[in-house]
């Protein structure tokens, strides 16, 4: 189309010389596209088109709102910024954006040149880089936990040498008992006081009440679309579930979440119906099913897509996208965070993040599982070993794809295609061994 054209000429200076002044030029550009564009029936899943929608509308409001943004990390819990009509601003997901518009390596040299260790977690770095290149929005303070990786508040620590911003710290505790929960609940509501300090907003009851109101509501739509996906016929592909952190983590709380939740679940079961209604529908008995771990490259690079559309592969599903937290209670706000933070698979033993992924593996029926090990990630990359052996106990190959998130130069694909394609001959040929009758099989082992 002529206008798709028209935007890809206009986005090419954009993304040979970048500034904050050009972005926010972006996020209005997109915002009119995708209103004009939304309803393109050709797009395989409509529904995917408002998730971009809430996402541009999201950061136009964060670009364009210094004084009510913040800037958090991951499991920062955003039910509280948007009870107080804050947005929140992740620096992992502004570094994931940032990388698929090609700005990575401006953002890693920018680090480097202040000093920054060139081993530690990419999304760090570029964050850092982006920060001195004044990429990102300008906030009125910046937010960290302590759960998942420990670079949290060193990252935020440098950043507020730029921003000149107060940084809150989230100690989040590793065990999940009574005194934990206690604990962390007594942070946030803390937290909450500081906030009314530095924002002059206040809390509202009720305001608080309906953030988790839409918290719940997102919560129950995901579990939808999860049950959904356990079934061939689900019409979602992986290589894009793999990129709902953004709804699910930074926006939950908002309508944002559920507006994208909501319209995906109602357009996958309505396809799926279409699909058993059609007596020629395609049989996917034989496609390899992937449960994938971690997450993915979000530079520009295509090989997640090929592997799902040429390679007879299906993610069926994410760890990412596990719900793992019980339905938040209204009526004690903090201490349900609280638990929600500390009973993440991703915090404390490793026990529990196996416990989940075997679940994950034996609930969709896997063939195998890929994890994608990113460079710099100590926390995962030290888990992989253990992962492996015991996914291996009970049936399961896994796959630990090495390389990068956010920097592009860490990607090689003739490894990638390599290697790949070795794990998924040896899975075609464990499922064709066994469907075999057992006496073929036999009589195979004699020959």
């Amino acid at each position: 189309m002529a206008s798709i054209r028209k935007y890809k000429e206009w986005l090419e200076p954009i993304r040979r010389r970048f500034s904050p002044l050009m972005f926010r030029e972006l996020l209005r550009f997109l915002r009119v596209y995708h209103f004009f564009f939304r309803g393109n029936k050709k797009k395989e899943l409509v529904s995917l088109r408002v998730q971009t929608r809430v996402g541009v509308k999201h950061l136009y409001r964060v670009y364009a709102n210094p004084k009510r943004t913040v800037w958090t990390t991951m499991f920062v819990p955003s039910e509280i910024l948007f009870a107080m009509g804050l947005y929140p601003f992740c620096l992992e997901i502004g570094a994931a954006l940032f990388a698929g518009l090609g700005q990575s390596s401006r953002g890693l040299m920018e680090a480097e040149s202040y000093g920054v260790p060139t081993d530690i977690c990419t999304f760090h770095r570029s964050a850092i880089g982006h920060t001195f290149r004044d990429l990102f929005p300008k906030n009125i303070l910046q937010v960290a936990t302590t759960t998942l990786c420990d670079n949290n508040t060193k990252t935020m620590k440098i950043c507020e040498s730029v921003s000149g911003k107060e940084t809150i710290v989230i100690d989040v505790p590793y065990e999940a008992d009574d005194y934990s929960v206690q604990y962390l609940a007594k942070q946030l509501e803390d937290f909450v006081h500081r906030l009314e300090e530095i924002t002059g907003r206040k809390m509202e009851r009720a305001s608080l009440e309906k953030a988790i109101d839409y918290a719940n509501q997102m919560r129950e739509k995901m579990l939808e679309i999860n049950a959904l996906r356990k079934d061939p016929l689900c019409p979602l592909p992986g290589s894009r579930a793999l990129g709902f952190m953004f709804p699910a983590y930074l926006l939950i709380g908002s309508t944002l979440s559920v507006e994208f939740f909501s319209a995906l679940a109602a357009e996958l079961r309505e396809k799926m119906e279409e699909s058993k209604r059609k007596e020629n529908h395609t049989d996917n008995k034989d496609l390899i099913r992937i449960l994938w771990l971690e997450l993915k490259p979000y530079f520009t690079v295509d090989f997640l897509t090929k592997l799902e559309e040429e390679q007879g592969v299906k993610i069926v599903f994410e760890e990412t996208n596990y719900v793992y937290w019980d339905k938040l209670d209204p009526q004690r706000p903090y201490e349900s965070l609280a638990k929600k933070l500390i009973t993440s698979h991703y915090n404390g033993p490793l026990e529990r993040r196996i416990e989940v992924t075997r679940k994950l593996a034996r609930e969709y029926q896997v063939d195998g599982v890929v994890v994608f090990s990113s460079w710099g990630c100590r926390r995962n990359n030290a888990a992989v070993p253990t992962l492996k052996r015991e996914l291996n106990k009970i049936g399961y190959p896994l796959l630990s794809l090495d390389g990068d998130c956010i920097d592009d130069h860490n990607y090689m694909p003739g490894q990638f295609s390599t290697r790949i394609e070795g794990f998924l001959e040896m899975l075609r040929g464990r499922k064709a061994s066994a469907s075999l009758p057992q006496r073929e099989i036999c009589e195979a082992g004699v020959r």
